[in-house]
C-alpha cells in the first residue's frame, strides 16, 4: 500500500463508525492493480471486498481527469450488484503534483428508509389513495406545473387547450363575454374532458380546487362532482 494512504486507513474506520452501517467507506489505492481496494468498512451494501477493483465511474475519472478540475465529486447515483440505486460521493487523494494516488469512496443506501417511508404512509392513507398519489408522481411534468402555476392558472390553461383541441377554437382569442358563452354552453364531451384531465393532473386534491373549476366552467359545484364521480369509476373500470 501507498504509505501517503494510512492515514486514511484509519479515517476508513472513524466514518463507519460516525455514520453506521448503511455507509460503505472504500479506500482505493491508485498504485495496486488499477486500483484495488485497500480498505472497506460494510461492504455488504455493494458486495465488494479488499482487493476489488475500481468501478466505472473511478475509470473515468482516471481517463478524463475530473480530479484534476476539482478535489470532490458529489451525489452522483450507481446501482449496486443486488439492483439498487446507491447515492455516493468521492474524494480523489492527490499528491504535490496534483496527480492522483487514491479514491476515497463513501455510498450511502438509503432502501431501508424508503421502506420505513411506505410503511408510514400504508399505517396514515388508505390503500386507494396510495394509488392515486403514486398515479400523480408518476405525472412529473403536470406535477410541476401545478407548483409553478397558481390553481387559476392551472385550471384556465387546461380549459383552453382542451377546447381547442376538441373545437379548434382558440378561447384566448376571444373577449371575456364571448369566452363566458363558449364555456357555457360547450358539449357534455368536452367539458368531461377537462374534468378528466384535471383530475389526472391532481388539481382535485388542492382545497378549493372544485370551487375554483365550477367557477372557471360557469357551472354548479354539483356538476363538476358528478363529472369527476364519472371519470373516477370508469378509471376503476381499467
Amino acid at each position: 500500500m501507498n504509505p501517503k494512504l494510512k492515514p486514511y486507513c484509519i479515517l476508513v474506520d472513524f466514518l463507519d463508525k460516525m455514520l453506521g452501517s448503511n455507509y460503505e467507506i472504500v479506500l482505493h489505492d491508485l498504485s495496486i492493480n488499477n486500483g484495488e481496494i485497500v480498505k472497506i468498512a460494510n461492504g455488504e451494501i455493494t458486495g465488494r471486498k479488499v482487493g476489488g477493483s475500481l468501478t466505472e465511474y473511478g475509470k473515468k475519472c482516471i481517463e478524463n481527469k475530473i480530479y484534476l478540475e476539482k478535489d470532490y465529486d458529489l451525489n452522483y447515483h450507481v446501482k449496486n450488484k443486488f439492483d439498487k440505486i446507491i447515492r455516493t460521493c468521492a474524494l480523489f487523494i492527490k499528491d504535490d503534483n496534483n496527480e492522483l494516488e487514491g479514491l476515497l469512496v463513501i455510498s450511502f443506501d438509503d432502501s431501508k428508509f424508503l421502506n420505513l417511508n411506505e410503511s408510514l404512509l400504508r399505517l396514515i392513507h388508505p390503500k386507494e389513495v396510495l394509488e392515486e398519489r403514486k398515479k400523480i408522481e408518476n405525472h412529473n411534468s403536470e406535477a410541476i406545473e401545478v407548483i409553478n402555476e397558481s390553481l387559476n392558472d392551472v385550471i384556465i390553461s387546461t380549459i383552453n387547450d382542451i377546447f381547442i383541441q376538441d373545437t379548434n377554437v382558440d378561447l384566448k382569442n376571444e373577449s371575456n363575454e364571448i369566452r363566458k358563452e363558449l364555456i357555457t354552453y360547450m358539449s357534455t364531451q368536452t367539458r368531461y374532458n377537462i374534468i378528466k384531465d384535471l383530475e389526472e393532473k391532481g388539481i382535485f386534491f388542492i382545497k378549493g380546487a372544485v370551487n375554483e373549476v365550477a367557477n372557471q366552467l360557469y357551472c354548479s359545484v354539483p356538476s363538476v362532482y358528478r363529472y369527476l364521480t364519472i371519470v373516477k369509476e370508469e378509471k376503476n373500470e381499467q
